[in-house]
């Protein structure tokens, strides 16, 4: 690799198994490239088997800046990028399905890092490898490898292991009360906020998240800042106010003002953990607010 988390930090990359998860097409990875493509490709693996469309993430350090579903690998990606491109600005992009013309046309004009991808089709490789004057980076993913069951990460002298995080998301953890149409957007809220930095909330709407609040250490300051970068993105398409939109928490929210601040972006879906000493007052802060709430009693951290 070329260096690990920071420039002055000597790294290098070996493969744990029989086959690695991706190969290196063009460019050369540093630390933060690779868990920034392993944890999109995550992402969008994940949301594209369950829904059986095209996914995309934009990452930037560990988290999503914004991901969703597409009719086709650039749209995917347009939407994806839209939710907050200031902070995809310089991004490593994941998409599902293998890259095509428009969307390394579209990856042309932006500013990004790298991609992530099962394929290329002719001639994409040329262009995008072409890109920071030669060293973009471009990763083959193997759609077929499977990680092993146990994670292993050594810190300060110490080995910690724990089985890997793969209890199934589905549409069984959400209420019956959910309408459809936003019980995809809830389930693809859970798939999101799985491959984000704790503290997470994501906002989502229409198949995309629209605003992820990522890495804060108060809850409701990640449902603040969700709202505020779904706000952004609805100042840009619409006049109107923004209404129902779906809102997933990973941890359990602690007080209802989660769900008075969630309100003031126009959520009308709630999916979080519950379980929690307040749970009783956060359904009653959702049926006040004419909010509908599923209690997974699936916490969804990541560090």
């Amino acid at each position: 690799m070329r260096y690990g988390m920071n420039p002055h930090q000597p790294a290098t990359l070996a493969v744990i198994g029989a086959r690695a998860p991706f190969t290196v097409v063009a460019g050369n990875p540093s630390y933060l490239n690779v868990l920034d493509a392993l944890t999109g490709w995550q992402l969008v693996r994940e949301a594209a088997a369950a829904f059986g469309v095209p996914a995309a993430a934009s990452y930037k350090h560990v988290s999503p800046a914004g991901a969703a579903l597409g009719t086709s690998v650039a749209d995917a990606y347009r939407r994806a990028r839209d939710a907050d491109p200031k902070s995809s600005y310089g991004d490593f992009v994941a998409v599902s399905h293998p890259v095509d013309l428009e969307l390394a046309g579209v990856l042309r004009r932006v500013v990004s890092d790298g991609i992530i991808a099962p394929g290329f089709e002719p001639g994409v490789v040329e262009i995008l490898a072409a890109k920071k004057r030669g060293t973009y980076l471009v990763l083959e993913a193997d759609p077929a490898f499977e990680p092993p069951f146990e994670e292993v990460r050594e810190l300060y002298g110490l080995r910690l292991t724990q089985h890997r995080d793969d209890l199934p998301l589905t549409r069984d953890l959400l209420s019956p009360e959910v309408p459809s149409a936003a019980a995809d957007d809830l389930l693809l809220g859970l798939i999101v906020v799985r491959y984000a930095q704790s503290n997470t909330v994501a906002l989502l709407k229409d198949g995309m998240a629209i605003g992820i609040g990522a890495g804060q250490q108060s809850r409701v300051d990640c449902t603040h800042l969700a709202g505020l970068k779904a706000a952004s993105w609805q100042s840009r398409h619409s006049t109107e106010p923004l209404t129902g939109v779906s809102m997933v928490s990973d941890g359990a929210l602690p007080f209802p003002d989660n769900v008075e601040e969630a309100a003031h972006f126009g959520v009308a879906h709630i999916a979080e953990p519950a379980n929690s000493i307040r749970s009783d007052e956060i359904a009653a802060a959702c049926r006040a607010a004419s909010i509908t709430w599923s209690p997974t009693g699936v916490r969804l951290f990541r560090h």
